[in-house]
């Protein structure tokens, strides 16, 4: 059976950025392994934790 379900709606702006290929390949790997939702949202997750854990000298 299909089932709709309703997604949080966030803001996203499209916004195009160069990745290595080996970092590139390396995320579509976890995404895939570890049954994520999706690359841009495993994206995202990175660069706020990062974000979060910057320590400002």
């Amino acid at each position: 059976m299909f089932v709709l379900k309703k997604r949080e709606k966030k803001e996203y702006v499209p916004f195009t950025c160069r990745i290595e290929k080996e970092q590139l390949n390396k995320i579509r790997k976890i995404v895939i392994e570890n049954d994520l939702k999706s690359i841009n949202q495993f994206i995202n997750d990175c660069i706020r934790y990062a974000i979060d854990h910057i320590k400002e000298e």
